[in-house]
């Protein structure tokens, strides 16, 4: 049943991914032609925001989002969420409708079209074989969130193998604690029932919470020692609160 659903789902994603590069990327590119960059990131928000919303509808999966009157009103944010799915960012530019550079592995470059979408978010590609590329990686976010540009992290470095939060990498927290940027929390569940675990012919239910904004400006160094430890209480928290399967 999961791969006639995956596939029952490929034959109408696929189409709408290939059309992008129509109805989202050549007016992109005659926005930025005349220099209308802000333009240009709103348009593009927008058709990922409605591929996102594509995808997860035809896999049966409804997304129920939460907390978004937490997000600050203006500022540059660095969303730290967990890693359930390959599913985790096509909910974040759908239902949750953010938009954010995301640090990406490599190997993403060599998708067709997919590739072209890591651009447009600006991913960060890092080869995770080579420790000196991943610093290179933080470096580059560090910039990127000084430069005012959003980003999402996924501190445990990869996906969840059992659905549990794992261990979250207090380096990542660097680009955050770095640029002296605000941390928005945000909490996953239910997502690996929409692709990797998805079973039967039921609509799956997931969840994306966002948290209360945690400062890092003005942190001293023993805050900044333990502020991983309390990202996580806050993801690890609201996991637990929401409903759903694991």
């Amino acid at each position: 049943m999961r791969k006639i659903r995956i596939v029952f789902a490929a034959l109408f994603i696929i189409p709408i991914l290939i059309l992008s590069l129509v109805y989202a990327f050549l007016p992109a590119l005659f926005l930025r032609l005349f220099k209308l960059k802000d333009a240009e990131n709103r348009h593009l928000a927008r058709c990922g925001h409605f591929i996102g919303n594509s995808i997860l509808f035809f896999l049966g999966v409804t997304v129920h989002v939460d907390g978004k009157e937490n997000l600050p009103p203006t500022g540059t944010i660095c969303f730290v969420a967990n890693h359930q799915s390959l599913l985790d960012i096509v909910a974040f530019v759908g239902p949750a409708h953010l938009w954010a550079t995301i640090l990406a592995k490599a190997e993403v470059k060599k998708i067709p079209i997919i590739n072209l979408w890591c651009y447009a978010l600006g991913c960060i590609f890092i080869d995770r074989k080579s420790p000196h590329d991943a610093i290179k990686a933080i470096l580059k976010g560090v910039e990127q969130l000084k430069q005012g540009r959003s980003m999402l992290v996924f501190p445990e470095g990869t996906r969840s193998k059992s659905g549990r939060i794992g261990e979250l990498k207090n380096g990542s927290l660097k680009l955050a604690t770095r640029s002296k940027t605000d941390i928005v929390p945000i909490t996953i569940k239910g997502l690996r029932a929409g692709f990797e675990h998805l079973k039967g012919c039921k609509r799956v239910h997931a969840y994306v919470s966002v948290g209360k904004p945690i400062p890092t400006a003005g942190l001293s160094n023993e805050e900044i020692a333990t502020l991983h430890e309390v990202v996580y209480g806050t993801i690890a928290k609201r996991f637990d609160e929401l409903p759903g399967q694991v």
